[in-house]
């Protein structure tokens, strides 16, 4: 396995740390992300999206962060972190959903705003989005204890966790989410974890 990454991306991280979670080895290429080189034509090859990170998987191209965890957990995890019972499967994509629109859409582009002044018209909408994200985190976590799906840590907090962590960084503080800033600390507690670059 080869994984196109930049230190700074959230979505790369989450492949990061699962695989480290489970011992799975793999070739890391750091694509140099100041000089544009996710937009040359030898990365666009890869993915015409411009974006990381990118997995090459037993001969196949994969461009999305949610494609590479699913592949690990399961060829690498066994049941643990994405059951193949449907029920199951179904309440952990919803929130591997939930990371790539509210998380993503609100906390990781209010980020990209503060950060690398992206979209700065923009910044209303997405912090009203990271709001919503959080709200819908703390809620759930309140419900359900521990971990956001099946009473135990799954790929659902996987996914969801690198932009949360960071979203003190878009303008939107923690301060007010108990039960998300403690989930955080429970998924740094895991065995395996890796901490995410500054």
């Amino acid at each position: 396995m080869k994984l196109y990454m930049t230190e700074m991306s959230g979505n790369s991280f989450k492949v990061r740390v699962l695989a480290a979670m489970l011992g799975v080895d793999y070739e890391n290429i750091r694509i140099d992300w100041e000089n544009q080189a996710h937009k040359s034509s030898d990365f666009l090859a890869l993915n015409p999206r411009g974006q990381v990170p990118v997995m090459e998987i037993e001969g196949k191209v994969f461009w999305d962060s949610t494609a590479h965890l699913v592949y690990i957990a399961r060829k690498f995890g066994g049941e643990a972190w994405l059951p193949s019972d449907p029920l199951q499967m179904a309440e952990i994509m919803q929130w591997m959903s939930f990371a790539q629109n509210e998380v993503q859409f609100g906390l990781q582009w209010a980020r990209g705003v503060t950060v690398y002044n992206r979209r700065p018209e923009s910044f209303e909408g997405y912090l009203q989005d990271g709001k919503l994200a959080l709200e819908v985190l703390e809620a759930q976590l309140s419900r359900t204890g521990d971990w956001l799906a099946l009473g135990r840590v799954t790929l659902a907090d996987i996914a969801c966790y690198p932009y949360v962590k960071r979203a003190p960084e878009g303008d939107l503080p923690l301060t007010a989410y108990r039960e998300v800033a403690a989930w955080l600390a429970r998924c740094e507690a895991l065995p395996g974890w890796i901490a995410m670059d500054p």
